[in-house]
């Protein structure tokens, strides 16, 4: 009886082009990979999630400035400079408060400024890639968390009875009458925001987050923005005054943290909203007495 000689061995099969298949799901799921038939297929990371990485030199250089200018009232030093407060003085001896304040501010933002852009100006060019995901809706958004935080301060002065300003809104609003406005846009709305943001969502929440538990860290960051602008009284203020930068505080972290802990995204926001108020202080504020 005679055999068949061996069969030789077949190459395999190509995989036809494109994508591979999806796993199977589980009986009952309704399409592969448990997608139903017709529901576009889960796309994987969309979503960008920054990493503001560990703390470094720069970033305490940086923070232990922040302390010197403004919480040690450092950048009021400059006042003992022979001849400055001569330029500040009016023809009756009495010093323009207003401009002095805001030149102070404008030295001590000026060498902060320096200070954060060398610290952080990788991770504020990389987190722009937030826009990448849901990009439109972060742009929404800015005038939306804008509005909302107007709307949920106008509900509190309702309810308090009047209006009532903190010693630091005041303070900005005299500057306004004495300032021009470009200067005031440069301190308070270009400046101003990229320090804070810095400190209080970049290191306070972003990095010190690697450590901590994040919501604590939001809670932290909220309380010490809020408190950080009544120094000038200090600390002394009404709970009411304390509201709108309570207000501004959430919701800038709220959405550090749901844009993926993205700085250039929560200092937009904070450059949006200090752009208005400023316009405002120097349009409508003067028309209303």
């Amino acid at each position: 009886m005679t055999q068949d000689p061996p069969q030789a061995p077949q190459p395999p099969t190509p995989a036809p082009p494109g994508p591979p298949p999806e796993p199977a799901g589980p009986a009952g799921a309704g399409g592969a990979g448990g997608i139903p038939p017709g529901w576009p297929r889960r796309r994987r990371g969309d979503r960008v999630v920054l990493d503001p990485g560990p703390f470094t030199w720069m970033d305490l250089a940086t923070v232990l400035a922040y302390v010197l200018v403004f919480l040690l009232g450092g950048a009021a030093l400059v006042a003992l400079i022979p001849g400055f407060l001569d330029r500040f003085t009016e023809a009756d001896g009495s010093l323009n408060q207003g401009s002095l304040t805001f030149t102070i501010n404008l030295i001590g933002y000026s060498v902060l400024t320096v200070l954060v852009v060398i610290a952080c100006w990788r991770p504020f060019v990389a987190s722009l890639r937030t826009f990448r995901y849901r990009g439109w809706l972060k742009v929404g958004l800015v005038p939306a968390v804008w509005l909302g935080c107007i709307m949920v301060n106008a509900l509190v002065v309702m309810a308090a009875g009047e209006p009532i300003k903190s010693a630091n809104q005041l303070a900005i609003e005299e500057m306004t009458t004495q300032v021009d406005f470009l200067p005031m846009v440069l301190v308070t709305v270009l400046m101003a925001p990229l320090v804070e943001e810095y400190v209080f969502r970049h290191l306070m929440i972003g990095k010190l987050s690697r450590h901590v538990n994040v919501w604590v860290c939001v809670a932290l960051s909220m309380v010490l923005f809020a408190l950080i602008h009544f120094l000038s009284t200090g600390l002394r203020f009404n709970p009411v005054e304390v509201v709108p930068y309570l207000t501004l505080a959430a919701a800038i972290c709220v959405a550090y943290v749901w844009s993926g802990k993205s700085l250039a995204y929560v200092t937009i926001l904070h450059v949006f909203n200090n752009l208005i108020s400023i316009v405002v202080a120097y349009t409508l504020l003067p028309l209303l007495g």
